[in-house]
């Protein structure tokens, strides 16, 4: 008489494996990363003007200047949007 034997099970990951994100979902792309770093300046440069309201293009643009490290051209049509 042949032995019976249980169905494989198939495989499955462990919690521990379960829980770790990839790589890819944990760190943003160097892209992602230099807009991220713009948009916290530019609301650090909103927030020293004391919030006030109308001036994003002007932060956003100085933010990139200063994280880029190159000049951007300003000129008077960004001064208040």
């Amino acid at each position: 008489m042949k032995k019976k034997t249980a169905p494989k099970k198939a495989a499955t990951r462990t919690t521990k494996q379960a829980a770790k994100p990839a790589v890819s979902e944990k760190q943003p792309g160097p892209v992602q990363d230099i807009q991220v770093r713009i948009a916290a300046r530019a609301h650090e440069l909103y927030e020293q003007r004391g919030c006030l309201d109308g001036y994003h293009l002007r932060d956003w643009l100085e933010a990139e200047r200063e994280i880029l490290g190159h000049p951007v051209e300003m000129d008077k049509s960004s001064e208040r949007i």
